[in-house]
């Protein structure tokens, strides 16, 4: 009696998650799709102009963009010292579906200028937005987000997973 009870609820519970599954499948990338994060960091002038210009590299989309991405790369990535185990240095990347996305989008809106199939202010725009919104959800809990990057292959499906997020405050 008690076993069948667990299977009866093993059965149950199976058929829930692949109801939810379907449903979250249909809606793959669908528009209606929000992310909400709290609006924690603001990526204004003042703290882009504190960065020292030694640091930076420059950027064919301007100043601000090359700022932000410096800002992105202290944020999201950090130095593990050598160990004994380890003689090398090695760079590691804190939610690296995040910030390699990023990285595509940033050499896709270079290139898109560059070919003349648009215009700088409008990369300039989207790539700024972008990234304040990364260095702003940093410390939140975005796993359904990253797993909807890592689906998006290519950079107008990773734009259209970073215009799904909406920030509050």
């Amino acid at each position: 009696m008690k076993r069948s009870f667990y299977l009866v609820l093993l059965i149950a519970y199976s058929l829930i998650s692949y109801a939810q599954e379907i449903s979250n499948n249909g809606n793959k990338a669908d528009s209606t799709k929000v992310y909400k994060f709290c609006f924690r960091y603001c990526v204004d002038e003042e703290s882009l102009c504190s960065i020292n210009d030694e640091e930076l590299t420059d950027h064919p989309l301007g100043d601000n963009i090359a700022r932000k991405l410096y800002l992105l790369k202290e944020t999201y990535t950090y130095i593990e010292h050598p160990t004994p185990t380890s003689p090398g240095e090695k760079t590691i990347i804190t939610k690296p579906s995040i910030y390699n996305s990023l990285q595509k989008l940033n050499r896709y809106y270079k290139k898109q200028v560059k070919d003349g199939d648009m215009t700088e202010e409008e990369a300039r725009m989207k790539l700024g937005q972008y990234l304040d919104i990364a260095i702003s959800v940093f410390i939140e809990n975005t796993e359904s987000f990253e797993d909807e990057l890592r689906k998006a292959k290519k950079p107008d499906e990773i734009s259209e997973v970073f215009s799904m997020v909406m920030l509050k405050q």
